[in-house]
């Protein structure tokens, strides 16, 4: 979705259009500030041929569960990685990133301090990344509590507004017949395989921590360890090292695990069933639909640009191109409109007969 802003900001980079400002919530946020630091056309070339596999060395650091599933390390380097270490009041145009305040609910415009941290704020999808303590605060996903955050900008008393919905639509990614498909397939799985999946691997984590060949100190370590992991207890330094070196050998280890799986679960056909990321995704994206849509009757921009990639998952990063593709079309349409509020504005604020900057 978020290569539509790209294809919008491109061609009104193309027309000379003047952009002072930019607000951006999550994929906003991210395009917006490679927009300010020059790094657009960089940040499209590697989305443009990017792979679904190629995508996962970039943000993808899975830790053990507690507070998101990805740590963020990946993805704050892939970001800095562009914009480096640029402080927010450095850039050449005013910006901000809006995050949410997960402990008051609050909307959070990041207007100063590493840019880095301001759209990694801005983009972590609960659950799917941990939150982000910045300033003081547990942000997460701007999207949560402000998808398109007209307030924000309009609070700068700009001279138009420009803003660029991505949720114009109900999300409808599936046929008629495909969501029963989709429905058949869970109601399936709930019968009982994916518990026989986890009583399996739980069995063989029991029986390994029971076996004989297992000296006695780790495994009372191990059983400890288990205990802190359901409690939430604080871990030492050596238990936190220890957990480490186990989430790097499972990763080392993943085609040998994938395999014994497939020995004990004959292989099936590509399933149908949502997984969880498909799930929160269009959740997110359900709940951004209904935001936006009570944004823009309260308060709407003087032009919208609407691309259409309603359709366009979260994790369909092949689908780049398109999303560019289509960010441009809509705001080529949307130039003309454009063009006459500049001109009226100019006119409104020009002295009669004198000469306009």
């Amino acid at each position: 979705m978020g290569g539509a802003h790209i294809g919008v900001l491109q061609v009104l980079a193309e027309s000379r259009i003047p952009i002072d400002i930019i607000v951006g919530s999550s994929a906003g946020a991210a395009v917006g500030a490679f927009y300010a630091t020059g790094k657009l056309e960089a940040f499209k070339e590697l989305i443009t041929d990017l792979s679904f596999i190629d995508s996962l060395s970039y943000y993808v650091d899975p830790v053990f569960p507690s507070s998101g599933l990805l740590a963020g390390n990946r993805a704050r380097r892939f970001i800095h990685d562009l914009v480096g270490d640029t402080l927010i009041e450095d850039l050449p145009i005013r910006y901000i990133a809006v995050a949410t305040d997960l402990l008051s609910g609050e909307t959070v415009p990041i207007d100063r301090g590493s840019l880095t941290d301001a759209v990694l704020a801005s983009i972590s999808m609960p659950v799917i990344f941990r939150p982000v303590v910045h300033m003081g605060r547990m942000l997460t996903d701007g999207g949560v509590s402000d998808p398109l955050p007209l307030d924000v900008l309009k609070s700068l008393s700009p001279n138009i507004t420009i803003a660029c919905n991505l949720h114009a639509k109900v999300p409808r990614r599936f046929s008629s017949a495909k969501r029963q498909t989709i429905i058949r397939a869970e109601q399936t799985a709930q019968t009982g395989e994916e518990e026989a999946l986890a009583s399996w691997i739980i069995e063989h984590v029991t029986n390994l921590l029971e076996s004989p060949k297992m000296p006695d100190r780790l495994k009372t370590f191990a059983m400890d360890l288990m205990q802190k992991v359901n409690s939430t207890q604080t871990f030492s330094q050596t238990e936190i090292e220890f957990i480490r070196t186990l989430q790097e050998q499972l990763i080392q280890a993943k085609d040998r695990f994938l395999e014994t799986i497939g020995e004990r679960f004959p292989a099936r056909r590509e399933s149908s069933k949502l997984n969880i990321f498909e799930i929160l995704s269009s959740s997110m994206n359900i709940q951004q639909y209904q935001k936006n849509r009570l944004m823009l009757l309260y308060d709407p921009p003087d032009v919208l640009i609407e691309p259409d990639v309603t359709d366009v998952g979260s994790l369909e990063f092949t689908l780049g191109e398109h999303t560019i593709v289509e960010g441009r079309k809509k705001a080529l349409a949307a130039l003309p409109e454009i063009r006459k509020l500049l001109r009226e504005k100019q006119r409104s604020i020009s002295p009669a007969g004198g000469s306009s900057s």
